[in-house]
C-alpha cells in the first residue's frame, strides 16, 4: 500500500494530539477561520477621529504656550500619533494654528458664552454668572490657562497678517452672536431699547478679554471680587 502524500497540517497535528485521528479538512478550515476573524477583528482606520484627537491636542498647546512657544512634538506625545500622520491631516504648523483658530476657537465661544444664553428671556443674570465662576471649581476648563483667544490675540503683534485675520474673525462671530442676544433682550424688555447691540457686545467683550488676559495665578479673589462687582454695575446698567 503507498503512503499518503505528506501533509505540514497532518504533521503539526500530530505533534498536538498524536493519539487523535486527522481531519485535515477541519484543520484547514479552522486555519482560514482565524485568518477571516483576524482581519475582520482588526480596528478600522479613522481618519476624522485621528484628526480630531491632534486639533485637540494642538489646541490646548497653543492655548498653554502660545503660537510660538507650541511645541509639535509635545502635541504627538499626547496624541500617541506620528508625525507623518500630524502632516497629512495638517501640512505645516500654520495649517494647524488655522485649524485651531477656525474650528476651536469658535467653539470656545460658543461652549462657554454664547449658548449659556440660548432660550433665556432675562440674559443679565446668566452673564454675571458666567463671571461669578471664574472663581469657583465650576470654572470652564478651557479658561485653565485664561481665555484661549485672549491670551492668543495678546501676541497678536507677532503673528503673521492671516493669524491675526483668522482671531479678528472669531472675535466678529463673539460679537455678532453677543449682540444678536442684547436684541433679543431689548425685543422682551429686560434690556434698554436705547442702546446699540453691536457696540455693547464689543464693550463687554473687550472687558472679559482685559480681564481674562491675566494669567489665572494672578487672578486672586480679591482682583476677581473687584472685577465681578463692576461689571455687575455695567450689567445693571442695561435694565430698562
Amino acid at each position: 500500500m503507498s503512503r499518503p502524500p505528506f501533509s505540514i497540517t497532518s504533521a503539526l497535528a500530530r505533534i498536538s494530539h498524536p493519539d487523535d485521528p486527522v481531519d485535515e479538512g477541519a484543520i484547514e478550515n479552522a486555519i482560514a477561520e482565524h485568518g477571516q476573524n483576524a482581519l475582520t477583528t482588526r480596528q478600522p482606520r479613522n481618519p476624522q477621529a485621528t484628526r480630531k484627537l491632534i486639533l485637540d491636542a494642538a489646541f490646548y498647546e497653543i492655548r498653554m504656550a502660545g503660537f510660538a512657544g507650541a511645541s509639535i512634538n509635545r502635541i504627538l506625545d499626547r496624541t500617541g500619533t506620528t508625525k507623518g500622520a500630524l502632516y497629512h491631516h495638517f501640512p505645516g504648523k500654520a495649517k494647524l494654528a488655522y485649524a485651531v483658530i477656525e474650528e476651536c476657537l469658535p467653539q470656545y465661544i460658543d461652549d462657554v458664552w454664547l449658548k449659556p444664553l440660548d432660550g433665556e428671556e432675562d440674559i443679565l443674570p446668566v452673564m454675571m454668572g458666567q463671571v461669578d465662576s471664574l472663581s469657583t471649581k465650576d470654572a470652564p476648563k478651557l479658561l485653565e490657562g485664561g481665555c484661549p483667544l485672549a491670551r492668543l490675540a495678546s501676541g497678536a503683534a507677532e503673528l503673521d497678517e492671516n493669524l491675526r485675520k483668522r482671531i479678528d474673525g472669531v472675535y466678529r462671530y463673539w460679537r455678532r452672536g453677543l449682540a444678536l442676544h442684547l436684541g433679543h433682550g431689548q425685543f422682551n424688555k429686560t434690556i434698554r431699547t436705547d442702546i446699540e447691540p453691536s457696540s455693547v457686545a464689543e464693550f463687554i467683550i473687550a472687558t472679559l478679554h482685559g480681564f481674562l488676559t491675566r494669567p489665572p495665578a494672578l487672578r486672586n479673589s480679591e482682583t476677581h471680587d473687584a472685577f465681578a462687582r463692576e461689571y455687575a454695575r455695567y450689567l445693571n446698567g442695561l435694565r430698562p
